[in-house]
């Protein structure tokens, strides 16, 4: 059994859609990485389903006590639980801060296909770009591609990535990706696994143990094909290779990453606060380095206090989060006997908390806390 679809990108014209079928079996986050593929975005932000009333998306145990609805588990809730009729419809959202909103109708339920592999079948027109700025940033990015002697053109065509054509879709081309994802898009169950076999994992002891049978040739080789093998191996061996000049680098990357949740080069800050948050956590993870990890933190904080300067008292969700990573950066500043980080650092830590005087929701206040908190004051 098959489930076909047809999803629409809501307020856009001409209309962005793809027809394509599944098993209803996945669950609504194999649903959501299907409807990436299907409509050609790149999956770098958060998502929720809205069906029957009910929200279904991936719940952030951070803020779970803040929220106050219901937010089932889109890794444990499958799309036949929710969705049983033809003419059935519900909605799915990408980017919290774009605020793309798709409508997905259920157009027939086919018994007679057994494979469960996703397929694309049809549709039109490629999806808008990532972090345009919504349907309105959107048509103004259009309105400005068609306007030779446009004012904003030279700032956009420096932004638009290589070869985008807003006409263009191939269904071979996202039936490929599919493909190449299939093992990933439906139900476990299904997934034809060789029998008798246990999966191979690779553990530290048996790596050491192939690495000393390699040759020279052969360790340069293996490098190489780690270094290719995707942007994150590519800066981790930027970092073990160059040292300090490849942190330097990355650090002024992930600056910019955080910086332009709050005060992009243009428009507003979307402030997606994990988005952020995770830039901050790769870094640290890719790098070891403490103090550029500590400063980014800080950054966070600091671009979260001069947001509110600039645009009013935001919300407690929004406090929570700029607290809790200035009580990371504290008990980081508390766990460097050497104190270099507290010199290093300490008339920022400071000015962070005098700037917040006259926050709401108690925020002065609670910085002023883990500030007094320092072990070297």
């Amino acid at each position: 059994m098959v489930y076909r679809c047809r999803i629409e990108l809501d307020e856009i014209a001409p209309k962005i859609w793809r027809e394509f079928q599944f098993h209803p079996d996945v669950t609504f986050h194999q649903l959501h990485k299907i409807i990436q593929a299907v409509m050609g975005w790149e999956n770098y932000h958060l998502y929720e389903f809205h069906v029957n009333e009910k929200v279904i998306g991936l719940p952030d145990p951070t803020f779970a006590d803040l929220e106050n609805r219901e937010i089932l588990n889109a890794r444990r809730e499958t799309v036949q639980k929710h969705v049983q009729e033809e003419n059935a419809v519900f909605t799915y959202v990408y980017d919290f801060g774009d605020d793309w909103r798709h409508t997905v109708t259920l157009i027939n339920i086919d018994a007679s296909i057994s494979d469960p592999a996703p397929l694309c079948l049809d549709g039109a027109r490629s999806c808008p770009l990532e972090d345009v700025g919504g349907v309105w940033g959107h048509q103004h990015l259009m309105e400005v591609m068609v306007t030779p002697n446009h004012p904003e053109r030279d700032h956009f065509m420096g932004w638009i990535r290589e070869g985008y054509d807003p006409e263009h879709f191939s269904c071979e081309e996202v039936n490929q990706e599919l493909e190449r994802q299939k093992d990933k898009l439906i139900p476990k169950s299904l997934v034809k696994r060789p029998a008798g076999k246990k999966p191979v994992k690779l553990t530290k002891s048996v790596l050491n143990k192939h690495l000393k049978q390699l040759n020279n040739d052969q360790l340069i080789n293996l490098v190489k094909a780690c270094y290719g093998a995707s942007k994150d191996m590519e800066k981790f061996l930027a970092v073990r290779l160059l040292g300090d000049e490849a942190v330097e680098s990355l650090f002024q990357e992930y600056r910019k990453k955080i910086e332009k949740e709050f005060f992009p080069e243009r428009g507003f800050g979307k402030l997606r606060l994990q988005e952020a948050e995770h830039a901050i956590s790769e870094f640290e993870r890719l790098t070891g380095s403490a103090k550029y990890s500590l400063e980014l933190k800080l950054i966070f904080v600091e671009n979260g206090v001069d947001f509110t300067l600039c645009y009013g008292d935001i919300d407690e969700r929004f406090y929570y989060s700029m607290a809790s990573m200035y009580a990371d950066i504290i008990d980081q500043v508390n766990e460097d006997e050497t104190a270099e980080l507290f010199d290093e650092f300490e008339e920022r830590l400071e000015a962070v908390v005098s700037k917040t005087e006259g926050i709401g929701w108690g925020f002065h206040d609670h910085l002023a806390e883990l500030h007094a908190q320092i072990r070297w004051i």
